[in-house]
């Protein structure tokens, strides 16, 4: 028995068993075939089965519809309907006009007072206290500090507390010292 040549099968060759018995060219077929890996019939997109076909298309003798037939009705009938049809479609109108002016109001509302605070920004800024202002705020004249001055001495503020107290409270001590 010779040896079979074997070929590229990228190239689009094949290989040739000469020489070989039926048996071993079956075997070898059978081999080959189940190296090429073949999907299995679960993963397959699409079924060969008959229930997924596509229904045959009907004759051309039933070329017109029954669901775009119009029944005969009476002509009074069919105008009482189409005033209907006009009147919904007035009223949805209306409402959709009512909902248009309303959001032209709201937007109007809010235009305004964009401008009422931007303009109120406007004002505000860069003012405030000037620094000349700031400065004389912290500054203290000599007369404000006569007014205001504070001994810092314990037995002043001893005293001092004690007036208040009786100014607010009468003779009454209400402390026990």
């Amino acid at each position: 028995m010779t040896a079979p040549a074997t070929l590229d099968f990228t190239k689009g060759q094949y290989t040739e068993f000469s020489g070989s018995t039926a048996d071993d060219i079956s075997y070898a077929k059978t081999f080959w075939q189940s190296i090429q890996l073949q999907p299995p019939v679960e993963s397959r997109l699409v079924s060969s089965d008959i229930k997924q076909r596509l229904k045959v298309a009907p004759s051309g003798s039933h070329s017109m519809s029954m669901a775009h037939m119009i029944p005969d009705q009476p002509k009074a009938l069919q105008e009482f309907m189409i005033r209907a049809k006009t009147l919904e479609r007035l009223e949805e109108y209306r409402v959709l006009q009512r909902y248009a002016h309303a959001r032209e109001q709201d937007l109007e509302l809010l235009n305004k007072r964009k401008a009422e605070r931007k303009k109120k920004e406007e004002i505000s800024k860069g003012r405030g206290l000037p620094k000349l202002y700031t400065r004389e705020a912290f500054i203290r004249t000599e007369s404000d500090e006569e007014s205001n001055f504070v001994d810092e001495n314990a037995e002043d503020t001893l005293k001092q507390i004690d007036d208040f107290e009786k100014s607010k409270f009468g003779s009454q001590d209400s402390d026990s010292d």
